[in-house]
């Protein structure tokens, strides 16, 4: 068998046939829907979700909070020694949200117009700007009470903007890539917290995911279930959740060996899992809403504030990348309550 080329597109040739473009489509076609089974069905109510979208543009010139600038930074101030601060939280948060798509000298730039225009009291230069966005705390907010349901993962994400040939000709160090590890609420779609390292560096995924469902345990909140791929096999994992009385759907291995080796809760995990197997397990366990809670914010933060982050400082590096998934997080929440 052969392959030719027509305008960058190919066609193969099985003996004296030549299988047109359409066909082979056609027979790719046929090969995706054998993998992955059912076709798409968009179940999607697309006149408020229309809307969400509109309003997360909104939320990037949304400048309610000036009415109260004046009692935000007594309150910001009361008690501080030193300089007192000039700018109120909430601007710094904002331009912190501007800073995934602008660079600071810009940020000062919009910030001098809407001043000039009478929208703000006054303007910040570039550097307190810098110095104020690295400093905040972009922590997600949590429910105060009741229960969550968490899937957790990780993605790659570049510390450069360059490609591998410029790294390759003129890159002095070894490439390093950045490893984001987040836990969402996979039924709605909402962060729960977030972990930025070195690859190969700090905790692992599982490690990470116990972290996190501990700290939701701390804050008195109750987990229900736990989603995670194959790299969340981990015993420790199994037992945090058997203890907490947590449900998991975490993909096993076909060889997995039932004998528990110190996880009762795998053991049974592994029992049930091939007695079902792995289509019937999926849909009694709901596996596929996993993508959901982590992959389909991984695609949206990449493809709304790219992949690579701009910093150059270790520690910014690390703020930069997880204030992505903040910043995306606040557009998402403000859109969410301006639909309701």
């Amino acid at each position: 068998m052969a392959w030719k080329f027509n305008f960058g597109r190919p066609y193969k040739i099985t003996g004296n046939k030549e299988n047109t473009i359409a066909e082979c489509e056609e027979e790719t076609n046929d090969i995706k829907s054998k993998r992955w089974g059912k076709p798409f069905k968009d179940r999607r109510n697309w006149v408020p979700y229309n809307e969400e979208l509109v309003a997360r543009g909104e939320f990037l010139l949304e400048l309610a909070w000036v009415k109260s600038w004046n009692k935000e930074l007594e309150e910001m101030n009361a008690g501080k020694k030193g300089r007192p601060y000039g700018f109120p939280e909430s601007l710094i948060r904002l331009q912190g949200v501007w800073h995934q798509w602008i660079d600071y000298r810009g940020i000062e730039g919009i910030t001098r117009k809407l001043a000039e225009h009478g929208d703000l009291p006054k303007h910040n230069d570039f550097s307190t700007i810098s110095r104020r966005v690295n400093r905040l705390d972009i922590g997600f907010n949590l429910p105060r009470h009741g229960s969550v349901n968490v899937s957790c993962d990780g993605s790659g994400m570049k510390m450069a903007n360059s490609g591998e040939y410029k790294q390759d000709k003129y890159g002095k160090e070894e490439r390093k890539w950045l490893r984001v590890k987040i836990t969402a609420d996979p039924k709605t779609k909402t962060l729960l917290a977030c972990d930025v390292c070195i690859d190969g560096e700090g905790l692992s995924e599982p490690d990470t995911a116990i972290k996190h469902v501990r700290e939701l345990i701390n804050s008195e909140i109750r987990v229900e279930k736990l989603w995670g791929d194959g790299g969340y096999d981990k015993r420790e994992l199994f037992n945090m959740c058997q203890r907490n009385r947590i449900e998991t759907a975490i993909k096993l291995p076909k060889n997995a060996t039932h004998i528990s080796r110190g996880s009762m809760r795998r053991s049974r995990e592994v029992r049930e899992y091939m007695e079902k197997g792995y289509r019937r397990w999926a849909d009694d366990k709901e596996y596929g809403l996993r993508w959901v809670g982590t992959e389909g914010i991984f695609s949206a933060v990449k493809r709304k504030f790219g992949e690579n982050v701009k910093s150059r400082k270790m520690q910014n590096i690390f703020h930069e990348a997880r204030s992505k998934f903040w910043a995306y997080q606040r557009m998402k929440n403000y859109a969410e309550a301006a639909v309701m």
